[in-house]
């Protein structure tokens, strides 16, 4: 029994937090906070309603933005998105999703375009979606 037990917690140990959920077959809950200005977020709608899948805006436009099944809150026009990061991570430290994608609302694409709304963020062969 000692040795099932110690061999257990070895495991876990060495596959780490994450493996260890894996291990409980626990869905992993992922969060996706979007720093909002003036985007057009017509994208997000494809994400709503994911499986295990939160979708947060924090928005610092004038208008906050309406999407159903999104949630909205405003910020002041203070910093810029690692302001709003830092904002939801200290807002919700005790209860941060197991993964948390952080991302401008820009809609997501490949590259850097010298600044300007059509600039991507994303590095090549990786997809919003991984």
């Amino acid at each position: 029994m000692a040795h099932t037990i110690m061999k257990s917690l070895a495991l876990t140990l060495s596959v780490g937090a994450l493996g260890a959920l894996a291990l409980d077959k626990k869905p992993l809950r992922t969060e996706v906070v979007l720093a909002h200005f003036a985007e057009d977020l017509g994208w997000v709608s494809q994400f709503i309603g994911k499986a295990n899948t939160d979708i947060k805006i924090y928005s610092k436009a004038a208008e906050l933005p309406h999407i159903a099944g999104v949630q909205a809150m405003p910020l002041p026009n203070v910093g810029r998105e690692s302001h709003t990061f830092l904002h939801h991570i200290a807002h919700n430290y005790d209860k941060l999703a197991d993964w948390t994608v952080f991302s401008q609302a820009v809609a997501p694409s490949w590259g850097y375009l010298i600044g300007g709304s059509a600039n991507g963020h994303l590095s090549d062969k990786v997809s919003f979606e991984d």
